[in-house]
């Protein structure tokens, strides 16, 4: 009967649908062109969080405002304050594990089944945050007019979650929980520091407020209360804001890369070829491409892979483990390329990389796929119109070709180790074609 009668007296029925709305439009619109890999894809729970976490926020207040007009916390003490909180704020954090609930529903629709779960470590995170935006509502509903808390709360609390990734340093946008959408790469699971760093800062907003309250008790001036409330608040924030901040400010836009764990699905083979388990069905494909590529770059002088893995750059590997990319919807012609591409050691994204170093290593994936067996239109075809319209890459790798065998294994060995190294390769460059060997 309570449960029925909070549900019946509470105002939040009528925000809920339009918030969940907005979840669904968002969630279906990012997840339309994504695989069933629910690691990656549980992402879109965060993604949404400016179209429901401001909401409960907003509706706190109006709650508290509702209560401070009723007078409820100045009747008999049959129930503490955090009681009386409790049951008015539940309904409205149950707007924000709906629209978790309407999120993973989406996604479940819109990309398959999955084979494997929701993180965990994402819906830890969103509904904590639900916590704390519901309880900083409720304490800003405690302050101000409810005409006033709950518009203010409202713009102010979604412009915090969103304008973030607008501005510099970069690393603002890692403390609102405010997680980029998903863009396909099976490869990868979240960041844990991500998702940890958003619930410390929150932790720091959720202290501040109940100290806040318990100030608010002590029978002293109202200027006393109020000066030892903003001072509290200022420590609370600033702790947890130094403890947020600190593992998060070297990063620049995204957090760094996060491989997953979990066995890949292997074809066993000479070499083997494995892969996560939401592209096994590309192995078979693989696998015969692999029967082409591999014996050809081996007669050009490299040493027989023991393994070619589709694992994301993160990923620790042996030096006989060829490192594979896949993409959705790839020919056999794209196959052959990937494999032939996936001969060339990891080259590290250096500080100066620019046009120059990308056309350095184009040139080096391209003398790979020649000597894979493929010729020059479809080895152009890889780079796309731009890449075909620029002399730079096929002119170089005819010119090494008429080279021997082994001075043709010198120049990609050695322009390789340059590029490790973060170094000029200028025999990859046009403007040094004239370098022999």
């Amino acid at each position: 009967m309570r449960i029925a009668t909070a549900l019946r007296t509470t105002g939040v029925a009528w925000i809920a649908p339009l918030a969940l709305g907005w979840v669904w439009l968002v969630t279906s619109h990012e997840a339309g062109n994504e695989p069933a890999y629910w690691a990656g894809n549980t992402a879109l729970v965060g993604h949404t969080l400016p179209f429901y976490a401001p909401a409960c926020a907003a509706f706190a207040a109006w709650e508290a405002g509702r209560l401070r007009r009723a007078g409820v916390h100045r009747l008999g003490p049959v129930r503490g304050r955090y009681a009386i909180a409790f049951s008015g704020l539940w309904p409205v954090a149950l707007v924000g594990v709906a629209a978790v609930v309407v999120c993973l529903l989406t996604v479940r629709v819109e990309t398959g089944a999955a084979h494997d779960w929701p993180h965990l470590g994402v819906l830890a995170m969103a509904g904590y945050l639900v916590v704390v935006h519901t309880a900083v509502g409720y304490g800003l509903g405690m302050l101000l007019p409810r005409v006033l808390a709950t518009p203010v709360i409202l713009v102010v609390d979604y412009l915090c979650l969103v304008m973030p990734v607008t501005i510099t340093p970069m690393w603002v946008r890692e403390l609102t929980g405010w997680l980029d959408a998903p863009y396909g790469d099976v490869t990868i699971t979240m960041n844990p520091v991500a998702l940890v760093v958003p619930t410390v800062i929150a932790t720091g907003f959720l202290t501040a407020v109940l100290v806040s309250a318990e100030i608010a008790r002590w029978r002293r001036g109202r200027f006393l209360r109020v000066g030892a409330a903003a001072a509290a608040s200022a420590v609370c924030l600033g702790v947890f804001s130094a403890a947020a901040i600190a593992p998060v400010r070297d990063w620049d836009g995204n957090p760094p890369v996060y491989a997953r764990t979990d066995p890949p699905v292997c074809a066993d083979g000479d070499p083997r070829i494995c892969v996560p388990v939401e592209v096994a069905d590309r192995l078979g494909a693989l696998t015969e491409a692999s029967k082409t590529v591999v014996p050809r770059l081996v007669d050009a002088g490299l040493k027989q892979p023991k393994e070619i893995a589709f694992v994301s750059e993160a990923a620790e590997v042996d030096e006989r483990t060829w490192r594979l990319f896949l993409s959705r919807e790839m020919s056999e012609v794209d196959l052959e390329a990937g494999i032939a591409a996936s001969a060339l050691p990891a080259i590290p994204p250096c500080q100066t990389a620019s046009d120059v170093q990308v056309g350095n290593v184009g040139t080096l994936v391209a003398w790979l796929m020649l000597k894979a067996g493929m010729d020059e239109s479809e080895i152009l075809s890889q780079y796309g119109e731009k890449r075909a319209a620029d002399p730079r890459i096929m002119p170089v790798v005819r010119k090494v070709t008429k080279l021997s065998s082994d001075e043709q294994l010198s120049w990609f060995t050695r322009n390789t180790r340059l590029l490790q190294q973060c170094k000029p390769a200028p025999e990859t460059l046009p403007a040094a074609t004239t370098t022999e060997g």
